[in-house]
């Protein structure tokens, strides 16, 4: 498992249906510029406005592509566990190395649902799999000793992505190789040198590819950064909408990315 990968932003066309042909470009563009490590339908992919026959769509045109010298990851959310485990079935034949599973959105599962919801999902791969936790977009903040119980128990689990505090892992020992991603990069830098996070999984290098993952790499090495020359790339992506920039800025590069899904990007 690479510890820095880049979220890609699903393509729609005018009248928001998917728009798969897109993808490529994108991928093409993000491996020319030295990024070898993909995850498609995450929140930048605008996750949660597809459907499940969509998602399935997506794993279908990216095993038809086979994209070559590049990692890829997919992301598996849903409210209903059964959708959850079509997903995870679909991708165990697929062209993604692993998968990313995050947390039902919405219901508010307890701890223990929630544990039971991953369990069951990795009883259907054998995929390498990242967990997931976004408690400001799914209403859920996994505890961190059922963090513990689900690496313990599932050997396959190799990663941990935290949008939530990620100081209350700092000091917990993890296995071996394990990698704990920062979810985007608004305070890269801090959360690389004092939150203990050996990972990310970045948004804004859609636009800077190259710069965002030279900073990453030379922060893993202890080395100092330009602190206020890439917070001013990271701001010029997040300011507003981040996913709203990304597709305007790859529009811009005549990809053909178009826009979000109403009523995002609506003003």
């Amino acid at each position: 498992m690479k510890n820095f990968h880049i979220a890609l932003p699903t393509p729609f066309r005018e009248d928001e249906s998917l728009y798969l042909e897109g993808f490529e470009p994108i991928v093409n563009y993000l491996k020319e510029n030295g990024i070898d490590s993909l995850f498609v339908s995450g929140s930048t992919g605008e996750q949660h406005s597809l459907s499940i026959e969509e998602r399935l769509h997506i794993i279908d045109y990216f095993n038809q592509k086979h994209f070559q010298d590049i990692e890829l990851i997919f992301g598996v959310a849903s409210t209903r566990t059964r959708d959850g485990v079509r997903l995870i079935e679909a991708l165990e034949g697929s062209v993604f190395d692993m998968v990313m599973i995050g947390f039902p959105p919405y219901i508010k599962p307890t701890q223990q649902q929630a544990i039971l919801y991953v369990d069951e999902l990795l009883t259907h791969t054998t995929k390498d799999v990242i967990l997931y936790n976004n408690p400001s977009r799914t209403g859920f903040d996994l505890n961190p000793e059922f963090l513990h119980d689900l690496i313990r128990r599932h050997k396959n689990i190799l990663g941990f992505k935290e949008a939530g505090d990620i100081h209350r892992h700092r000091d917990t020992v993890f296995p071996e190789s394990f990698v704990r991603f920062a979810a985007g990069d608004v305070n890269l830098v801090s959360n690389i040198v004092l939150g203990g996070c050996n990972g990310l999984s970045s948004m804004a290098g859609n636009v800077f590819p190259k710069e965002i993952k030279q900073t990453f790499d030379t922060l893993l090495e202890n080395r100092t950064v330009n602190v206020e020359e890439i917070s001013q790339m990271i701001a010029q992506v997040t300011h507003g909408q981040t996913i709203v920039n990304i597709k305007e800025y790859y529009n811009q590069l005549g990809m053909g990315t178009g826009s979000c899904r109403s009523p995002l990007g609506a003003e």
